[in-house]
């Protein structure tokens, strides 16, 4: 009898990910602005790691989108980065998960900010 065929299924996005995701801590904040410094949205930070971060929104941003992100902790402590969406769903609820790359990685330190 032949062996079964390797599973050739399309890698999940989890899969793709190069950096593990982690929860921010308590009710981190993420304010997008454009290029012109228009904000273009707010919402709560659900997941972060050095190469990105996950936020639910009210509004549509769409991918492709580039911005400046403040990402903030309710005890002040803030990261800025400039990311490009790369994901966007519209979710049961009505609000969206967005899903964004940073520019540039964030270092060692600046992911501590925020999952503290």
């Amino acid at each position: 009898m032949p062996a079964a065929p390797p599973d050739r299924s399309p890698p999940t996005i989890a899969d793709r990910r190069r950096a593990v995701r982690r929860q921010p801590s308590g009710d981190t904040i993420g304010r997008l602005s454009g290029i012109h410094n228009d904000e273009l949205a707010c919402g709560r930070v659900v997941d972060i790691s050095t190469t990105g971060v996950g936020m639910l929104l009210d509004v549509r941003v769409e991918p492709g989108t580039l911005a400046l992100a403040e990402l903030a902790r309710a005890d002040g402590a803030l990261v800025r980065r400039a990311l490009r969406v790369v994901r966007l769903m519209r979710l049961e609820t009505g609000r969206y998960g967005l899903g964004a790359q940073f520019v540039r990685p964030l270092d060692a330190a600046e992911l501590r900010v925020l999952v503290a």
